[in-house]
């Protein structure tokens, strides 16, 4: 399967945001700075692709494999976006927007889940306003 990069960034947002809570529409479109009906045009795309369930009025919850597809690309685009912003000194909004291109050219299943964990890396906001990296320039 190969995603969007605009699926792949809706994905991240969703999996960032999947703390074993309520997962709403309203907080994606905040995160990522669109609108509602933006956020439920995408979110359509991704059920239909079984990457999450969303019933009417409802919260939004990953499936199992779409967990699973998260995890991958969140990784992969922390690690990306790090390596262009910091080695490379790229702009933050362009290393984000780097980022997902990059992933959006890859298929899913070349995506490895044991890629260097994130966790010693600073909190990454997709949202590039509220970024402090961002702010710096």
């Amino acid at each position: 399967m190969t995603l969007t990069a605009t699926q792949i960034k809706y994905l991240v947002a969703i999996h960032a945001l999947d703390c074993g809570g309520c997962i709403r529409s309203a907080d994606i479109a905040e995160l990522l700075g669109v609108s509602k009906p933006t956020v439920h045009s995408m979110l359509v795309s991704l059920s239909k692709l079984s990457l999450i369930k969303k019933e009417k009025y409802s919260v939004i919850e990953l499936t199992d494999f779409g967990r699973k597809i998260a995890e991958k690309y969140a990784v992969g685009f922390s690690n990306i976006r790090l390596l262009l912003n910091k080695q490379l000194r790229i702009p933050a909004e362009t290393a984000v927007e780097g980022a997902l291109a990059i992933l959006s050219c890859l298929q899913t299943e070349d995506l490895e889940l044991h890629l260097p964990s994130t966790a010693w890396m600073p909190e990454w906001r997709l949202d590039q306003k509220s970024d402090p990296e961002y702010n710096k320039r």
